[in-house]
């Protein structure tokens, strides 16, 4: 029987072992910083030292990268069956562990060759007079062979190792992009690290998370989870909020770590014993970003991203720290302000904590916290509506009952749903009022009918109603008034409970000399709202309002357009007598059905001189997704930001941004009525053709749709018709939402000596 030797081909496992994992100087030098930090941890553990009191100097020009460090060192032992034996490593040790070292993969020098053709690493253990100088060459490295040099160094070399590594010709080193690249890596460490001369480390990892000295405290609470416990304190400031996580104990005993998260704050980074390492997705109802130290957290082997096993365990930890957020926000204005926190405690429940959100009351608009409403109208019957229909709410409103008006949008028109019906035991209000009991003229007193006849005269003379009736009723959930017309006469169905007409029959009672002007105010303030549908339209109460509204429209057109509008010679010729109301209402209806958009030249910005905190957050260098079908991502979300610009430019492709070069802001109205909607994650879909470019945003939890309709003034076109889903970058500002223009598109935006204006238009759309 023969036999055949087992071969193995050196530049293959060389391209397994380092090209494969570590291919570029950037990711070989950031290796090399973390076996100097770990060395740094080891030697100030064996010491008893702080780690600060070590040094990491990093220098790097386009052939060569040196990294000195004042850790502990390496024996000949060492070097000979660690550093340059790949797969064995000698950092799994109670030791290493106590000290809180990043590696244990030991793939030690072999991690350098992907890119280096000369590699010398000077060292001196501690506790060792001498040290030791070894050389390799990837040319003539051979598996199994003596090829790496070794020598020994005289004494007074100082403890603690050089390496030197000179880069193939063909990967230069960008020193500027090193320097960047590193910086997330090193930027926590309690280790001075200098690049090239300039400290990179010892930066504050609070700071750097955003939340400032400046931002109060609301709680501290006490959590446990698994195997985890920990504090965390929760902050506020406007309308942010943050978490920092200390005194961590995991097992039972207390370990180094902490976390600090701020609401809408993108990404948490990973880090161990404060070395940068990936990001870790967070779960979070809060969106919460930031920064997470943890002694558990371990890279894989490209460190390009966690292990699933330490991911599984970070993750853990969110739902104590969400629960402890929205349990401490609960008590606090911010309730009414977060829809994060709103959307949790329905999620989770807990539907009294919503007792500081806020519903709208119907006839004034006020707001009032849900917890208040049964003491601020104690003995009232109150009930809530939650469609939009104007009569309905003219209908079951009044001063003395009035309407809880439930919210449009979700998840606030939820959990107010829950807390009425769930907390407080109120109803909803029929599609209709009931009517309890008609009163005869006979059962009326004296006042009653003398009141009757007096309403009924103000409503023929002093607003043209000829045919008016005026009945005495009972009517049911506390509405004051019902009308309803039969052929050409309008009746008033009054009821006799009505707080606002027992006050006045006890004024007309005691003081009958006032009975016509108080009549006149009761109808002006109680009842035109309720029957201006009837009033002819050239009644002089009209009229004025008409105005108003026209003054209104011009003013809106002045400050967003050059003319004055078509409106304005409409009036003239209205109040010459040669236009009757109802051609001139037409018109104005027209007019005003959309919106102009208006962006000159004052109103563009660069992104990053406006957004340079976004275009400054770093991100790891991968390519940007190309997406063939409409996904939901979250919103870039600046809310302490205010913005005066309406279009946002960059010359660069920022992968912060996904290559986005123009962001258009959308309308100020759009932002009004539908800010929130934007907060949530959602997809962007967008199509054009000629001069119409339509965008549809997607709510990431519902079926509902937004879609926002621009149609292009002028000569500008879009060209050939086109449409793709886009990643989505939408920017909310504190008084502006942006969001991206495709390439394709952005000559339809680009402002020259001539302003761009567009109409627009938007609506909700819900798929069934």
């Amino acid at each position: 029987m023969t036999q055949i030797a087992f071969q193995v081909d050196t530049a293959r496992v060389l391209e397994i072992l380092s090209k494969q994992i570590y291919d570029s100087p950037f990711a070989m030098a950031r290796e090399n910083v973390q076996n100097a930090f770990d060395a740094v941890l080891m030697r100030a553990n064996r010491e008893g030292r702080p780690a600060s009191e070590y040094s990491i100097d990093i220098t790097a020009v386009p052939d060569r990268i040196e990294i000195k460090d004042q850790g502990i060192g390496m024996s000949e032992q060492v070097l000979r069956e660690n550093f340059w034996r790949a797969g064995s490593s000698g950092k799994n040790n109670d030791a290493a562990r106590a000290a809180g070292v990043i590696g244990t993969f030991g793939i030690g020098a072999m991690a350098n060759f992907g890119v280096c053709e000369r590699l010398q690493v000077d060292t001196r253990e501690l506790g060792q007079e001498t040290g030791f100088r070894t050389v390799a060459l990837k040319s003539e490295l051979s598996i199994g062979q003596d090829c790496i040099s070794m020598e020994p160094l005289e004494a007074g070399i100082e403890v603690g190792t050089s390496l030197v590594a000179q880069i193939a010709a063909n990967a230069p080193v960008n020193v500027v992009g090193l320097r960047g690249y590193l910086l997330p890596f090193v930027r926590f460490l309690s280790v001075p690290v200098r690049f090239n001369g300039e400290l990179l480390s010892q930066q504050d990892v609070r700071a750097a998370a955003g939340i400032g000295a400046e931002w109060r405290l609301l709680a501290t609470r006490n959590l446990a989870v698994g195997r985890f416990g920990f504090e965390a304190t929760v902050f506020a400031e406007g309308n942010q909020v943050a978490v920092i996580v200390d005194k961590l104990v995991i097992d039972g005993a207390s370990s180094i770590g902490g976390l600090w998260l701020r609401h809408g704050a993108g990404q948490v980074m990973g880090l161990r014993s404060r070395f940068g390492l990936a990001p870790i997705p967070f779960p979070s109802h809060y969106q919460l970003g930031g920064f997470a130290d943890l002694p558990f957290l371990l890279p894989t082997a490209g460190r390009e991203a966690l292990t699933r096993e330490s991911i599984q365990e970070a993750t853990q930890l969110i739902g104590p720290i969400d629960h402890a957020l929205t349990e401490t926000l609960k008590d606090t204005d911010l309730a009414d302000a977060l829809p994060a926190f709103q959307q949790h405690v329905v999620q989770l429940g807990q539907i009294a904590w919503a007792g500081r959100v806020s519903i709208q009351m119907s006839p004034d608009d006020e707001r009032l916290e849900l917890a208040k409403l049964r003491t601020t109208y104690a003995g009232v019957d109150l009930h809530w509506y939650a469609g939009t229909d104007v009569d309905t709410i003219n209908t079951f409103s009044s001063e003395d009952v009035p309407l809880i008006r439930v919210s449009q949008q979700n998840p606030r028109r939820d959990l107010q749903q829950r807390y009425l019906t769930q907390v407080l035991g109120m109803s909803p209000i029929p599609d209709t009022a009931t009517i309890l009991e008609a009163y005869r003229p006979s059962e009326l007193t004296w006042d009653e009918v003398s009141l009757t006849l007096s309403i009924a005269r103000v409503l023929k003379v002093d607003y043209l109603i000829d045919d008016v009736s005026v009945e005495w009723v009972k009517i049911s959930h506390g509405v004051p008034m019902l009308t309803e017309t039969t052929a050409e006469r309008l009746t008033l169905k009054i009821s006799r409970t009505w707080n606002a007409i027992l006050a006045l029959l006890r004024v007309i009672a005691a003081n009958p000399e006032v009975s016509d002007g108080m009549t006149k105010d009761f109808v002006r303030v109680h009842v035109y709202e309720k029957i201006k549908a009837f009033v002819p339209s050239s009644q002089r109460a009209g009229l004025d309002a008409l105005q108003k509204t026209l003054a209104r429209r011009r003013e809106l057109y002045r400050l967003e357009v050059d003319d004055k509008g078509d409106l304005e010679p409409l009036l003239a010729e209205y109040l010459a007598g040669h236009l009757k109301f109802t051609e001139v209402l037409t018109a104005a209806a027209n007019i005003g059905s959309g919106q102009t958009q208006r962006v000159s030249s004052d109103s563009v910005g660069a992104v990053e001189t406006v957004l340079n905190d976004v275009v400054n957050t770093a991100v790891e260098p991968t390519p940007v997704r190309v997406i063939s079908v409409a996904e939901p991502g979250s919103p870039i979300l600046r809310t302490d930001t205010e913005l005066r610009e309406r279009l946002l430019t960059t010359e660069r492709e920022l992968p912060q941004l996904n290559n986005h070069r123009m962001f258009l802001a959308l309308s100020d109205r759009l932002f009004q009525l539908e800010r929130e909607f934007f907060t949530f994650p959602h997809s962007t879909q967008v199509a054009w053709a000629g001069r119409r470019i339509v965008f549809v945003f997607g709510m990431a939890h519902s079926a509902e749709n937004l879609y926002y309709d621009i149609e292009l003034r002028g000569a500008r076109t879009t060209g050939a018709a086109g449409g793709a889903p886009l990643i989505t970058t939408t920017i909310v500002a504190k008084n502006k939402i942006f969001v991206p223009v495709p390439s394709a598109l952005m000559d339809c935006f680009k402002v020259t000596d001539d302003p761009v204006e567009f109409y627009v238009r938007f609506d909700r759309l819900v798929h069934k």
